[in-house]
């Protein structure tokens, strides 16, 4: 009987473990950057990269610190072009702004406007020791846009994210956005925090997820303070007069472009998508520049002229 009884606590010790493992690697913060321009398909973007990671570090901006709504100290850097026009830039999973939008950056300078580079929680400078999926991030993203309103009271704002940061934008498009946001953009963003958890423990680590979503989202009501279940981008988007503007690789091996199609069919505004042949997660606009440039100039022409 004692040996049955060790046994049995040997077995709950081991799931135990592995639990904390699935919700560390998912949740906690981390510095370790899951892409590089070193290798993989970045690799030949990399010289365009630097050149452009040059150009933002030489760009004259203002750091921002302000409070998220759960008290959580967000950080931001701005570019003040003297626009009527201001775009919030939101980077994706474990990456920071000036990686994500290195190529955009100078783009949307170019293009006359503010821009405003947003170090999401638990990642860069901003405060947090916990990544939600866009659940809590798209709720600091509703107080960057009452902080720009309140600091530089831009005629016009656009939201605009990549992969998590797309997801971000999206899931905040139904929470009562100032009236002067015009516009999303949203690059290869995921639906639901449990979609792309399942899809990536299918793929990356041969694990059916399903069973354990439920308990991971209770130690994520427990150690975060939110559910991973709080909403999607189908439930957001449907809900929202916003203009979006969607793009995604159709070679995506990360976040799947079927994922963008639903989003795109959920959204009841004014919509438009662009899909990029031969292009990997994030890089679409790298890929396919001119592009993609004409498409997103467009958009905003159309919606902050």
């Amino acid at each position: 009987m004692i040996w049955i009884a060790i046994i049995c606590i040997c077995f709950i010790l081991i799931i135990l473990s592995a639990l904390y493992w699935a919700f560390k690697t998912a949740f906690m913060r981390s510095n370790i950057r899951l892409v590089s321009f070193e290798s993989g398909p970045l690799a030949e973007y990399k010289e365009i990269f630097d050149k452009s990671l040059t150009y933002i570090n030489n760009l004259e901006s203002e750091r921002i610190y302000i409070e998220s709504f759960d008290g959580v100290k967000l950080a931001a850097s701005y570019y003040n072009n003297n626009s009527d026009t201001t775009i919030l830039l939101f980077h994706g999973y474990r990456s920071d702004g000036k990686f994500d939008f290195a190529c955009a950056v100078k783009f949307y300078i170019e293009l006359g406007l503010n821009v405003l580079v947003v170090d999401q929680r638990a990642n860069g400078e901003s405060g947090g020791r916990l990544i939600t999926f866009g659940i809590k991030e798209r709720r600091d993203a509703v107080c960057w846009t009452k902080f720009i309103n309140q600091k530089y009271a831009p005629k016009n704002i656009l939201l605009s994210g990549v992969s998590m940061g797309a997801t971000t934008v999206m899931m905040a498009a139904n929470l009562g956005l100032p009236n002067n946001i015009r516009g999303i953009i949203a690059d290869c963003g995921f639906s639901s925090a449990p979609d792309i958890i399942k899809k990536v423990a299918r793929e990356a680590f041969k694990i059916n997820a399903e069973p354990i979503l439920p308990v991971l989202d209770l130690m994520c009501k427990i150690f975060g303070k939110f559910s991973l279940y709080e909403t999607t981008t189908v439930k957001a988007l449907s809900e929202s007069n916003i203009p979006i503007f969607f793009i995604h690789g159709k070679c995506d091996g990360f976040v799947p472009c079927q994922m963008t199609q639903i989003s795109y069919d959920a959204a009841r505004a004014e919509k438009y998508i662009c899909l990029v042949e031969n292009a990997d997660h994030g890089i679409s606009f790298l890929v396919d520049t001119e592009n993609i440039k004409n498409q997103i100039s467009n958009f905003i022409k159309k919606y902050c002229s």
